[in-house]
């Protein structure tokens, strides 16, 4: 690489055989309308080009760059370009966002001390990760879509331009239509549905109102781009690239996600798709080791770490979870697929927590250690019912297993009886 640019000879090659095949890949994603809604934001190349040693990568580059991939997963989302600008070809408005991200990583393995090979990695970084536009863009859609969950999506302009009142609305199961459009992976499931209602227009508005100001499905566009930067697999079709993870960025990614929006995902977490981040402003955290499913519905929350070891320390939330406000998840948690866990509730320690279980509201589930010995986890079968302001402690060294179906009352506090099984102290 060049003493004094990023963009050297080399690159300029490089690129161009990597742009033939990258732009094949990426144009039957893209309809007409698409293509014509794109708008990619500009950066002076003498500016992106500059060297900045042991620095570290220009935030308001890296918000420009953002906003340019937010653009390519969802044309006309984001940009608002000058009227006078003059575009390029789809080839050209891609070759921009590629010496963007290169520029990005390039910046980021100088600041952190690579002097050997920092061409090439940042190639098979940004190139690898562009490649991998068309699985970010389906995502990108799916959150969109996940979000009509919300009944808000039926606000007063939609109201007045059909036929259904509000009373009408009560009796329709839109949750149960949307999670079984997102099973079956078939948006078109929803929109036959919302036809039915003779109301053709409210599944586009509906998306639209999404796209243009819910928040959530963009957290994690930015945790998507993050996260794919953290990856390490070579992709065997571009050219022999070699894909390392790349340092400084992802996390420069996330913070300034969590700068716009409260929400700090690590890039890290291992997130599926057709998730709804319910106003994620008043908070939600991730970590390093989390996993969440696909089509769960979470409000503000923390899914944390208790431990300060490099192991799995952060919960496991299954597909089609509930996690309500101000929840506090800690730890090696494991929560099963379809289930609830109430607003302020708090589960932590070695817990699982079986499918289809409904934790009630303030309740609190945990392992309590003493001194240095390991207690048990604390199990619920499938199905269990945990009423609010519960507590259920485990302090013994055998696990406490809670029963397929049980229903524990409100208020009800349950401790290990010394064999496994539940004892009532409160009910």
């Amino acid at each position: 690489m060049s003493q004094t640019t990023l963009f050297d000879a080399l690159y300029r090659r490089r690129k161009n055989e990597l742009m033939h095949v990258l732009v094949e890949r990426l144009l039957p994603m893209y309809s007409d309308r698409e293509i014509g809604l794109l708008r990619i934001d500009a950066i002076d190349p003498q500016i992106l080009a500059q060297r900045s040693g042991r620095g570290f990568v220009n935030r308001d580059l890296l918000e420009t760059l953002l906003g340019n991939l937010l653009e390519c997963a969802a044309p006309g989302s984001h940009n608002a370009v000058d009227p006078g600008h003059e575009r390029g070809s789809f080839s050209e408005e891609i070759g921009q966002v590629a010496d963007q991200l290169y520029a990005m990583v390039a910046q980021s393995l100088l600041a952190a001390g690579e002097s050997e090979g920092v061409e090439e990695l940042a190639l098979g970084a940004s190139f690898s990760l562009l490649w991998d536009l068309p699985r970010l863009k389906t995502r990108a859609r799916w959150n969109r879509f996940a979000a009509l969950r919300d009944p808000a999506v039926w606000d007063a302009y939609l109201l007045s331009n059909c036929k259904i009142d509000r009373d009408d609305l009560l009796h329709i199961d839109f949750g149960g239509e949307l999670e079984t459009a997102i099973r079956l992976r078939s948006v078109d499931h929803y929109r036959d549905f919302l036809r039915n209602l003779e109301c053709d227009f409210i599944f586009d508005y509906q998306m639209q109102l999404v796209m243009s100001t819910y928040p959530g499905w963009r957290i994690l566009f930015y945790h998507d781009v993050a996260n794919s930067l953290t990856c390490g697999e070579t992709v065997a079709d571009l050219s022999g690239l070699n894909r390392q993870p790349v340092p400084l960025l992802p996390r420069a990614i996330s913070e300034l996600a969590g700068r716009y929006y409260q929400a700090d995902l690590h890039p890290e977490t291992q997130i599926g798709d057709a998730n709804f981040l319910d106003h994620p402003h008043r908070g939600m955290t991730t970590g390093q080791t989390g996993i969440i499913g696909s089509g769960c519905h979470i409000y503000p929350c923390t899914l944390g770490g208790l431990s300060d070891k490099v192991q799995q320390r952060h919960p496991i939330i299954g597909d089609f979870v509930s996690i309500g406000t101000d929840a506090g998840i800690y730890g090696s948690v494991n929560v099963g697929d379809r289930s609830v866990i109430g607003a302020n509730a708090e589960i932590h320690g070695r817990v699982g927590v079986g499918p289809q279980c409904r934790i009630g509201a303030s309740v609190f589930i945990g392992t309590i250690k003493d001194g240095d010995r390991l207690p048990g986890r604390v199990v619920l079968g499938e199905g269990v019912r945990v009423g609010a302001g519960t507590i259920i402690e485990n302090a013994s060294e055998i696990d406490l297993l809670i029963p397929d179906q049980a229903e524990i009352p409100a208020r009800s506090y349950v401790v290990n009886d010394g064999c496994g099984q539940p004892r009532f102290v409160r009910e």
